[in-house]
């Protein structure tokens, strides 16, 4: 009998770990869609998972508690508190940053002045410096991409363009696909906001 109910505590813990855990595994992955992260190891990551669920228990459960009538409604309301509202976290989070970023009141979540300048997401003409001396010139837009932290200094321009030997844009190269470049490339990059070349993209 005593093994039976440690047995039946055993599972009690493992299902009380499951509901706290899953809805905090969940607000993770989702905020690791929207935030770069870096890798971690699952022991690492526990401790933000429980703490997310906790969150999670103590404004999902009540209204399970108060309104779930029959267990149609109690496995309807355990749905959204396990699944729904655990992926709408993410989303609620980052947008109280940004407004307390724009407000001045917490520091720029940028990790470096890389991720700052791509993270506005504006269109640049751009200047890369190669490490054998050449310079090539391009075209971030829309369809192009950086890589941000942890894999800042990547990136894909969708077009490239001649230069002249003063380093002014001249035309798109014809049939240009775009130009991709990894941090071992280059030295550093120069952006130049679209002017009158931007007409020709």
């Amino acid at each position: 009998m005593d093994d039976l109910l440690k047995e039946f505590d055993t599972y009690r813990a493992i299902a009380l770990f499951a509901l706290l855990a899953l809805p905090g595994f969940i607000s993770i992955q989702v905020w690791r869609l929207l935030v770069p992260a870096t890798e971690r190891n699952l022991k690492d990551i526990i401790p933000e998972a429980l703490a997310f669920g906790l969150l999670n228990a103590a404004v999902g459960a009540p209204p399970v508690l108060l309104f779930a009538a029959t267990p149609g409604q109690a496995y309807g309301f355990a749905f959204l508190v396990l699944v729904v509202l655990p992926t709408l976290w993410p989303f609620a989070v980052r947008s109280a940053l940004e407004r307390l970023e724009r407000a001045n009141l917490i520091l720029n979540r940028a990790r470096t002045g890389w991720d700052a300048a791509f993270l506005r997401r504006e269109p640049y003409f751009v200047i890369v410096h190669l490490k054998d001396g050449r310079r090539i010139g391009g075209y971030y837009g829309t369809d192009s991409y950086a890589g941000l932290h942890p894999c800042s200094g990547h990136l894909y321009l969708e077009q490239t363009w001649t230069l002249d030997a003063s380093g002014r844009f001249v035309t798109p190269v014809a049939d240009s696909r775009g130009l991709v470049l990894r941090p071992d490339d280059y030295h550093f990059v120069e952006l130049f906001s679209p002017g009158q070349e931007a007409k020709n993209v």
